[in-house]
């Protein structure tokens, strides 16, 4: 097995589109270097990320606003943490399905609490992404369900409930473990929830933060070559690291990119400029089974994809 060159590489791209769209030179010109070199070709990172910024991706109260929120729940209403057991994907995992129940005797009061939290509203509109409606009673019931928006309520405002009355209980009465919110990030069974979408010419990742991102370029491998996605040294040298998974011989789609930022600053990535260099190395024969042969999941992969089962 060997590393392919330069005319090599341009002459798969001829015989069998093996990159699209193609840069036949290396390309600088004050952007982070994309396009062919002698023994690769450095990929672009194209214009729409997944970040996951758990702690910033909601509005973070201050202490009087937590503090005054909490005491109208404690004062004229009430909050119920809920957390159950379920199945996704057809039954094949389990799942824990975690929520808060706020009940208040007026409509008003329960959406400026939802506004002010930022939870369960789009920021600047006026459109619930959690159920707000009229329960029994003729109170207003504010059902919470949304992973990060659940830990948000249980981590500042409940707390200073639980201070008051020196401990929490759930709707069944048993303490309540304000852990118990927290999302696991499960590589059998992700949640969106976790990610923002971002699109633009650049985009920040929180400190001690990670993206998902794509190649701006579509990647089709010959069955006897398997590629080597390797960081550019101008993102490794200010702490941004990129990790990749081999290019298997048979796959073709878009490269999903995983971005870290290990420092405690904000890291710019710049969109439509280079972020990885792939190293094309040909077997001495066809693989027996190749990624096209054993249908893979992320075969013909399009835009950002999250871990599949």
């Amino acid at each position: 097995m060997s590393i392919k060159a330069d005319r090599w590489i341009k002459q798969m791209v001829q015989e069998y589109r093996m990159i699209e769209p193609f840069v036949a030179d290396s390309v600088r010109d004050g952007k982070i270097s994309y396009g062919l070199s002698g023994y690769g070709y450095d990929i672009r990172i194209a214009d729409e990320f997944k970040i996951l910024e758990y702690e910033s991706s909601v509005k973070n109260l201050s202490p009087a606003q937590a503090a005054w929120i909490a005491g109208i729940l404690d004062g004229e209403g009430e909050i119920t943490y809920h957390q159950t057991t379920g199945t996704n994907h057809g039954g094949a995992y389990n799942k824990n399905i975690v929520e808060i129940t706020v009940v208040m005797p007026h409509e008003p009061t329960i959406r400026l609490l939802a506004q002010m939290t930022g939870v369960g509203y789009i920021a600047g509109e006026d459109l619930p992404l959690d159920e707000i409606h009229r329960g029994p009673a003729s109170t207003w019931r504010w059902r919470v369900t949304r992973a990060r928006h659940v830990q948000e309520l249980l981590l500042q405002v409940v707390p200073y409930m639980v201070t008051k009355r020196s401990t929490a209980y759930d709707v069944l009465g048993r303490t309540m473990d304000l852990r118990a919110s927290m999302p696991v990030v499960d590589p059998k069974d992700i949640d969106p929830d976790l990610f923002k979408d971002v699109v633009g010419d650049s985009c920040e990742i929180p400190p001690n933060a990670f993206g998902l991102a794509r190649s701006l370029e579509y990647i089709r491998m010959p069955e006897n070559v398997m590629g080597i996605v390797l960081g550019k040294s101008t993102y490794a040298r200010c702490g941004i690291v990129t990790n990749f998974t081999p290019l298997e011989p048979g796959w073709h789609g878009y490269i999903t990119i995983e971005i870290s930022n290990t420092t405690p600053f904000p890291a710019k990535i710049y969109a439509n400029e280079g972020i990885a260099q792939v190293l094309f190395f040909e077997g001495d024969e066809p693989c027996e089974i190749s990624y096209a042969d054993k249908k893979g999941k992320y075969q013909g992969q399009k835009g950002i994809v999250l871990p599949r089962m």
